[in-house]
């Protein structure tokens, strides 16, 4: 995938604090980095518009391809890979402007409580409406 497949994405500036002892950003930054994409997803989808129901991280992983190092900006592409009954999958694409490559694939499985009772739901139709509108499919 390219990053034009990638109706949402956001610009992160590799800071020099993220650097660790190896000399390349250090995983955490990483973490941090596909969270504030998953965040901003969730917010111009408007699946936080709902009082009841609410996204959660219940699975991630990350598949680094190739390491940064400062100065960069990273350009992080997601949508929602699959919609299952019980959960949401969501894949972002790390893309680095100073190499011009993808650097980084990240899964994140999103599940859904329910706001009174805190307990696991599935996942809401009016939430499916939303993130299919927002995708185009």
């Amino acid at each position: 995938m390219e990053l034009v497949d990638f109706r949402h994405q956001i610009e992160i500036k590799v800071q020099w604090g993220e650097m660790d002892a190896m000399g390349h950003v250090n995983n955490a930054s990483y973490v941090r980095w596909g969270e504030s994409a998953r965040m901003e997803y969730f917010v111009d989808t408007e699946l936080f518009e709902h009082a009841v129901h609410v996204p959660i991280l219940g699975f991630q992983s990350l598949k680094y391809i190739a390491p940064v190092v400062y100065p960069d900006t990273i350009r992080i592409g997601t949508l929602v890979d699959e919609i299952k009954s019980d959960r949401l999958k969501l894949k972002s694409h790390f893309f680095s402007e100073a190499l011009s490559r993808l650097v980084l694939i990240q899964y994140h499985e999103i599940v859904v409580l329910d706001a009174v009772t805190g307990k696991r739901v599935d996942v809401p139709q009016t939430m499916i409406e939303k993130i299919r509108l927002f995708e185009g499919n």
